[in-house]
């Protein structure tokens, strides 16, 4: 776990400065300079963008992950094509994309033309923010392969937000007009895109080579296959992730305006995502290489300790962010409903995290049929969910019924790699670390409101954090955390 360790740690540093980043322009700048309309507008082009980029890959991604080991052992360097045929992939995608949006037009008119009539005028802004996305996911998984996770973290979490940033500063202080800061908007993952591209050439780490390969011809048909099943279960897997804002926008008066009040808390809940977004490049290379060599105790080495730090580092994030809610509805009344969405939200995130890295041990195994069936289980279950509860409950309806999905789908994937593998990532320091962080959590609760938001929100965390981290070191409940901590206490006294 050495380099997932060091990887891990340096891609989570940047990604939770874009995190803190972000959530400025999502909770401060965008509600205190914008229409709530406007707010919506900017999230329901994320939502789109988000499936439509996946849609745009035709499955090419997981292939590279999955076959790229064998491509290195079976070819010498300089003649994998993998790459090659990878960018042709995502190039047809976007074209197929450019057409399916432009000929659907009258579609996303009909649907969101009653909650959400400034969507259906801004509609062509997707395109350019969808095609910049899908690249800056190629060149993504160029680095992982190559195992240069780090700087596609700080490229992908950082450079976006800042060029986000940039663009309502412009806004603010009257330099472009709203309708100029949504085109720019489009393009905010553009930087981005030309930073990776110019750091992969410098690297030189990947050769793009066009001439189809004895690798490939001896392996096409099984890498059509599973680009086949996975293609079909990763847009099944990222619908999840938008359905609920293209519902609330489309099945709700005032769409947009509700999808910006329900964006917040779900907003805070994605902060506690970020160990996984940081750990999951390098790892999910490990997890190949592992089934390639029939390793299993190291995938199972990896699933344990995935498990575990994934839970501590949520559970400190969650233990943060609940106890502070009610200062974020102190700031903005209309954040009302913030605390009921991010406690439901938050608490099926504990449990998707907790179960560590199961999808890509799953998905990277010779059984990874079983993911793509288990995703269309978990789309239905979601959709018919998500339809329902918004229908009765509305806005929160959106809340219970992706929770619900969620923990069914890792209960799911849980079962099956304990069922096919006799691999399951728990032991009792699971249960340790979540009393504690419940401890932890109620304690800090309790104490009385400061008078003021930020100074109330400094002394929150900090008891929280007193009461919390000491006692995961104490109980030495990750060997990974505990040996970090060691390492930067022995560096702090060498410089002292």
């Amino acid at each position: 776990m050495g380099i997932v360790r060091r990887q891990s740690t340096y891609s989570t540093i940047f990604t939770y400065i874009g995190f803190a980043i972000g959530a400025i322009n999502t909770m401060i700048l965008f509600p205190k300079f914008f229409s709530t309309e406007a707010f919506g507008l900017t999230r329901i082009m994320i939502e789109f963008s988000l499936f439509f980029s996946a849609f745009s890959t035709l499955g090419s991604l997981n292939a590279l992950y999955k076959f790229n080991p064998f491509y290195k052992d079976f070819l010498p360097k300089g003649k994998n094509d993998l790459p090659y045929l990878t960018l042709m992939a995502n190039l047809i995608g976007c074209v197929l994309f450019l057409i399916a949006a432009l000929g659907f037009e009258p579609f996303w008119e009909k649907h969101f033309g009653h909650g959400s009539p400034l969507f259906v005028t801004h509609f062509r802004l997707v395109i350019p923010f969808t095609i910049s996305y899908t690249f800056i996911m190629l060149l993504e998984a160029y680095c992982w392969v190559i195992k240069k996770t780090i700087i596609t973290n700080i490229v992908k979490e950082l450079f976006y937000r800042l060029t986000t940033t940039v663009f309502i500063l412009l806004y603010i202080l009257h330099w472009i007009s709203l309708e100029t800061f949504f085109t720019l908007f489009s393009y905010s993952y553009v930087p981005a895109l030309l930073v990776l591209i110019y750091v992969i050439y410098k690297n030189g780490g990947l050769t793009i080579c066009a001439k189809i390969s004895r690798a490939t011809q001896r392996l096409y048909k099984k890498i059509l296959v599973f680009v086949t099943y996975h293609y079909s279960g990763m847009l099944i897997g990222v619908l999840p992730r938008t359905i609920d804002g293209l519902l609330i926008a489309g099945m709700t008066d005032q769409g947009l305006e509700n999808l910006a009040i329900y964006s917040i808390p779900i907003y805070l809940a994605s902060i506690m995502d970020g160990p996984f977004r940081s750990m999951v490049g390098i790892t999910t290379t490990l997890i190949a290489e592992a089934w390639k060599n029939k390793d299993m105790a190291k995938i199972k080495e990896l699933y344990q300790k995935t498990s575990i730090n994934l839970l501590i580092i949520g559970l400190a994030i969650f233990g943060i962010l609940l106890p502070n809610i009610d200062n974020l509805i102190r700031f903005n009344p209309a954040y009302g409903m913030a605390k009921a969405i991010f406690i439901v939200a938050g608490l099926a995130k504990i449990i998707d995290l907790g179960m560590g890295m199961n999808a890509q041990i799953l998905v990277l195994s010779k059984y990874w049929k079983m993911d793509f069936y288990s995703s269309v289980i978990f789309i239905v279950v979601n959709i018919i969910l998500d339809y329902f509860m918004i229908l009765h409950f509305g806005v929160m309806g959106a809340a219970y019924g992706s929770a619900i999905a969620l923990i069914f789908y890792n209960l799911i994937r849980f079962f099956y790699l304990w069922w096919l593998f006799n691999l399951q990532p728990f032991d009792r320091k699971t249960l340790y670390v979540l009393l504690i962080a419940a401890a932890a959590i109620f304690i800090t609760w309790q104490v009385p409101f400061m008078g003021n938001l930020f100074l109330d929100a400094i002394i929150r965390s900090v008891i929280f954090g007193l009461l919390y981290g000491p006692a995961v070191l104490y109980f030495n409940i990750s060997e990974d955390i505990n040996a970090m901590y060691k390492g930067v206490v022995q560096k702090f006294l060498r410089k002292s």
